[in-house]
């Protein structure tokens, strides 16, 4: 009898571990699965908004990054600050020093806050040609532009933001984050990735935990500019495997709210 009971114990034992991995491997959200960060890494990384691109090649900073802000519409001071938070943030990230300079010829990025009737004449001013950028024009609250050297690494970018449309639209804190974020060196939007601010149906305004995924595979050693889609896929694999080994992955729901501008703002 006493045999009997323990053979049933074992069973019930047995089959509560069964039960508490299922719910384990439920519970597991789709952004910590391996493949499901290199499929969203290669479509954010790797694919361009706006412009068709046979041979696409990865794209980041590789010096430190100097930024000049101008703005002529809305608190000037507020802006700065939160665009200073945000930039300190991803500096924290991504190991890449980010600073302020009060000279737009010595800046790396220039980040214009202005009214959406002076966006044109901003982007003649920063950019070049706005009909050269028309679809974005037509289509985007706020703007990102950057240039690249033969070697894939991103030199110099601008970021402008009609702050009254922005506004309007209820995306001014999105554009801060998404656009300098964006010109770290994932350029693209997909709806296929979510949580992320890089999807345009998603409700997020911050940096999702996949957002951080992402910064830190596309900073990681192990990554060049210039790689193709081949070599960014065959580096990926040893790339999550470490950020595994870092806990990065399983703690990223909590190291992206360190010195987060959700955090700085109480929310």
């Amino acid at each position: 009898m006493l045999i009997r009971q323990l053979s049933l114990n074992l069973k019930l034992l047995c089959a509560l571990a069964v039960l508490l991995t299922n719910l384990t491997s439920q519970a597991k959200e789709r952004w910590e699965d391996d493949t499901y960060i290199q499929e969203s890494f290669i479509k954010i990384a790797l694919e361009r908004e706006y412009k068709e691109t046979k041979n696409p090649k990865l794209v980041r900073w590789t010096k430190p990054i100097k930024i000049y802000f101008e703005s002529d519409s809305g608190d000037a001071a507020f802006q700065k600050e939160l665009l200073s938070v945000h930039a300190q943030h991803l500096s924290h990230i991504t190991g890449v020093p980010i600073d302020f300079t009060p000279k737009a010829n010595k800046a790396s990025i220039v980040v214009v806050f202005t009214q959406y009737d002076n966006l044109e004449e901003k982007v003649r001013q920063y950019i070049g040609n706005p009909d050269k950028i028309r679809a974005a024009l037509n289509e985007a609250i706020c703007l990102g532009n950057f240039r690249i050297n033969r070697f894939s690494e991103i030199t110099r970018g601008t970021i402008i933001i009609p702050v009254d449309y922005a506004r309007l639209k209820l995306r001014f804190l999105d554009c801060i984050v998404e656009e300098i974020t964006q010109l770290m060196g994932l350029p693209n939007d997909s709806n296929d990735v979510f949580p992320s601010i890089f999807n345009d149906v998603s409700t997020d305004s911050y940096l999702s935990p996949l957002d951080y995924i992402l910064l830190k595979t596309l900073y990681s050693p192990q990554l060049k500019p210039g790689m193709t889609v081949k070599a960014a896929n065959a580096a990926l694999p040893n790339i999550i495997a470490s950020l595994h080994d870092q806990g990065e992955i399983e703690n990223a729901a909590q190291r992206v709210q360190q010195y987060s501008l959700k955090r700085y703002l109480g929310e």
